[in-house]
C-alpha cells in the first residue's frame, strides 16, 4: 500500500474521532442564560426530541381446520438421476487402418 494513502486514512480517522469527541463535549457543556431549552437552538431541539411511544399492535390469530392432513403421494422415481441416450452403445472397435 502506498504510504500517502495510509497517512491520509490515519488523518481522516483522527479527524472523525475528534469530531465525535467535540460534539459530545459541546452537548454536555451546552447551556443557555435562562437555564431552559431554547426552541430556536438546533442543538436543544435535537437533544430534547424524544421518540413518540406507540401502542403495540396485537393481532387476533385463530386457526380453522380447512382440510384434513394427508400423507404426500409418492411419485415413481427412476433408478438413475440422469438417462443418457447413448448409454447402451457398445465399446469402440479397434481401428483397422493402424
Amino acid at each position: 500500500m502506498h504510504a500517502g494513502i495510509s497517512t491520509l486514512r490515519r488523518i481522516l480517522g483522527v479527524l472523525c474521532i475528534a469530531l465525535v469527541v467535540m460534539s459530545g463535549v459541546v452537548q454536555v457543556a451546552h447551556s443557555h442564560s435562562t437555564g431552559q431549552a431554547d426552541h430556536d437552538c438546533a442543538l436543544c431541539v435535537a437533544a430534547h426530541h424524544i421518540a413518540q411511544a406507540a401502542a403495540p399492535v396485537i393481532f387476533a390469530v385463530t386457526s380453522l381446520r380447512v382440510a384434513p392432513v394427508t400423507t404426500a403421494r409418492s411419485t415413481p422415481r427412476p433408478r438413475r438421476a440422469v438417462y443418457f441416450r447413448l448409454v447402451s452403445r457398445p465399446p469402440p472397435q479397434p481401428c483397422l487402418f493402424a
